[in-house]
């Protein structure tokens, strides 16, 4: 930033303060009985704001946060608007306690920082709005998790950006201001740009990032936390297993910043991170690579969405306009071991290599796979809900035979992924919720 700019703003700013300590108010606020209360900000300003988005004009039934709610002007149009709305801010604003008394709002006030504060402290939002905040703090995609964990559908960001026209295709970059240099104010703290601004919102959890507008050095950002497109009629790829990227187990957790790694087969050629429609529980989640491992094999590496219940929830994919995959568990704040209580009548009697047919030893490496056998399956039991546990990584069933043999055993057969290491596991059978008691299997190169 130039001397000569920085020197611009801080006159520009200086003369907002000073209209500000004789307005009182910072945005304009509207009355019932039609008067209004004057701000820096007039209310046709911040209406163009609101029109960068397509927030529903009704949102009777719905939950709205207003992070940074200020004076409370867009905490009172959500509330207009029908939603039950909580107002957040970093200290208590007396001029917006006085505005919602004025209007006759019954919106909630909370004083806390967005930087330590999740869905764990608030609750969930249908919609959370999250405007000229971000540049006022020092972590911001800290900041953009937590606001991801609060949101169940959309969050609406406005921010700071450092480029105006906006270049998408630009490398993501941010500033960063030590002191006063952006506009004079010490807690000014981050400017990226739109590129930065969006990566930095992907990166926070959020499935599909959509820009909207810039101006005045204001970018606008809608972030969801769904898919907006539906799955078509190709053909439905399939997962192999699911697991922690970092500790290669099933352990997962929200107060971590974890990472869920994907195999799964699929015959689409080329496929990329765009590509790849994945969903953990309720929320969709984007690949941040997404890797080819040979074959129709292949790997995506995405973030554990923020906001999640602490449960057991259901991991699947689809690849472009394909059907969706088979449905993987995985544990969330739970032992990856708590699969529930153990069936007597369910049972495995044996486990061996699915090649060599070594008993109790399983080779682990590219192509591997393993044979159980078990009783105490139902006959009407589906393939897809049979897995293989070791260690309470979840394998899907890729074979199960259709009836039992002589000694009253089915067999289920398991693809194991490649990067397995070797050494003791203990490997459980689950069927349509019944759970086998463990057995010891080694894993060997």
């Amino acid at each position: 930033m130039s001397q000569a700019r920085n020197e611009a703003i801080t006159q520009e700013t200086k003369k907002q303060i000073a209209e500000m300590e004789t307005l009182g108010f910072y945005h304009t606020i509207e009355l019932p009985n039609g008067e209004v209360l004057p701000g820096l900000l007039s209310v046709e300003r911040l209406r163009n704001r609101l029109t960068q988005f397509n927030i529903p004009a009704d949102l009777r039934g719905k939950r709205v946060l207003d992070i940074g709610a200020w004076d409370g002007f867009y905490t009172f149009e959500m509330e207009r608007r029908g939603a039950h709305v909580v107002a957040l801010d970093l200290f208590r604003n007396e001029k917006f306690l006085l505005a919602r008394d004025l209007v006759k709002s019954n919106a909630e006030y909370v004083v806390g920082d967005i930087c330590r504060l999740s869905s764990k402290d608030l609750g969930r939002f249908d919609i959370v709005l999250f405007f000229g905040v971000l540049y006022h703090v020092k972590h911001p995609v800290m900041a953009l998790e937590n606001v991801c964990s609060m949101t169940i559908d959309t969050a609406y960001v406005e921010s700071y950006v450092i480029d105006d026209p906006a270049d998408l295709n630009a490398i993501p970059v941010m500033e960063f201001y030590e002191k006063t240099e952006l506009r004079g104010q010490f807690d000014n703290w981050v400017g990226p740009n739109v590129a930065g601004l969006m990566a930095m919102a992907r990166t926070a959890g959020f499935s599909e990032v959509q820009f909207e507008s810039v101006f005045s050095n204001r970018a606008h950002v809608t972030c969801r936390r769904k898919w907006s497109s539906a799955p078509g009629n190709g053909a439905a790829p399939e997962i192999i297993c699911v697991e922690n990227s970092i500790s290669r187990d099933h352990n997962f957790s929200t107060t971590r910043d974890d990472y869920i790694s994907i195999y799964f087969r699929s015959a689409a050629p080329g496929i990329q991170c765009d590509d790849v429609y994945a969903e953990v529980g309720p929320y969709a989640a984007r690949p941040g690579e997404v890797v080819d491992a040979g074959g129709d094999g292949w790997l995506a590496v995405l973030k554990l969405p923020p906001g999640l219940d602490s449960q057991w929830h259901g991991v699947r994919l689809r690849v472009r306009d394909s059907q969706w995959s088979n449905s993987v568990r995985m544990p969330v704040d739970l032992s990856p071991e708590d699969h529930g209580e153990i069936s007597p009548d369910l049972h495995v009697a044996l486990a061996t290599d699915g090649k060599t047919w070594d008993r109790w030893r399983v080779k682990v490496g590219a192509g591997s796979c393993l044979s159980v056998w078990a009783s105490g399956i139902p006959e009407d039991c589906e393939m897809k809900q049979v897995l293989v546990l070791l260690n309470g990584l979840n394998l899907p069933a890729i074979y199960v035979s259709e009836k039992p043999d002589d000694e009253g055993l089915r067999q289920v057969n398991a693809t194991l992924p490649a990067g397995l290491p070797p050494g003791k596991v203990k490997l459980r059978l689950e069927c349509a919720g019944n759970v086998s008691a463990p057995v010891d299997v080694e894993l060997v190169k």
